[in-house]
């Protein structure tokens, strides 16, 4: 592969940290070992969910992922969701709710440079389900459709203390960071997977339009992430 010809503000990351908790952690080995190949996301980043999500879950709600794809990420954070309310000796259930389109990136507009709509339509319903069977996982609700659109009574009157999204585009991530957005308890966290990449320049925009905004803090952790954490809106005087 040829060096990339970045435009301004992009070039190859290379941070000089050394420590690498996903290599001495075994319960996040195994659940990555077994849904690496449903997914684009890389160790790093499925590490952070992993941590992410598991530091969400006491403040109350259920998760939601949008943009499954093959139900890589997905299964991570319901496996992670089942584990923590095990040792919680959580009671009453707490669902994962997976939505995709299963046919593409939608929504691609004006502020996408490189997505068009219908890119990454390799998956079904089918592929993510028999996943979710082969890790034992009986926490998750799949939605097909466009969301938020696709989301019934059910899900909309739910809270939500955990959502990744990962849907590429600008008009699309916008759209459900603002329904989830309101549906969070303070403390809750919004992880948005492309905003650090080239051709994912919409959810960079998106991402860059919200800082500033007092009821929340914005992350750039290096990964690509950006991670939202929900603040008390302040009173200012």
């Amino acid at each position: 592969m040829g060096k990339k010809n970045y435009p301004p503000g992009y070039e190859i990351l290379t941070p000089v940290s050394d420590y690498a908790p996903w290599v001495i952690d075994p319960e996040f080995s195994a659940a990555y070992n077994r849904i690496k190949d449903n997914t684009k996301v890389d160790v790093y980043r499925c590490h952070a969910l992993w941590r992410l999500v598991e530091q969400a879950l006491p403040r109350g709600g259920d998760v939601l992922e949008v943009g499954v794809w093959r139900g890589g990420t997905g299964a991570l954070l319901a496996a992670r969701t089942a584990m923590c309310d095990s040792a919680a000796a959580r009671s009453t259930g707490r669902t994962v709710v997976l939505a995709d389109t299963f046919t593409g990136v939608v929504k691609a507009g004006p502020k996408d440079d490189y997505y068009k709509g219908g890119e990454h339509a390799d998956t079904s319903v089918e592929i993510v389900t028999l996943l979710l069977a082969e890790l034992d996982l009986k926490n998750c609700r799949i939605v097909p459709g466009m969301f938020p659109e696709a989301a019934d009574e059910s899900i909309a009157s739910k809270q939500f203390c955990f959502c990744h999204i990962d849907v590429d585009v600008y008009q699309s991530g916008r759209d459900v960071l603002e329904w989830v957005w309101p549906r969070m308890p303070v403390g809750g966290i919004v992880v948005f997977d492309d905003y650090g990449f080239w051709g994912c320049e919409g959810v960079t925009a998106l991402v860059n339009e919200e800082y500033g905004r007092p009821d929340r803090v914005i992350v750039h952790n290096l990964n690509g992430q950006a991670v939202f954490v929900k603040c008390p809106t302040p009173v200012l005087y």
